[in-house]
């Protein structure tokens, strides 16, 4: 990755969302159920591009509820 890319390892659920050609709602369901990893930055839930993407380098093909899951 460039060095360009490496500053993306956190992203709203907005941005997310437009990324993936999803609605906000689907996101933030995705991100309620532990779909997608996410973290708490203030008052903010941002997306984890960093860990989503060390999941897609290690061959992860499918993401189901509850594999992100924060319990």
């Amino acid at each position: 990755m460039s060095k360009a890319d490496d500053s993306l390892d956190l992203c709203s659920l907005k941005t997310f969302a437009e990324m993936s050609g999803v609605s906000v709602e689907e996101a933030a369901d995705w991100a309620a159920t532990g779909t997608i990893p996410t973290m708490r930055l203030a008052d903010f839930r941002m997306v984890n591009l960093a860990r989503l993407r060390a999941d897609l380098k290690k061959g992860k093909k499918e993401f189901k509820e509850g594999d992100y899951s924060h319990a």
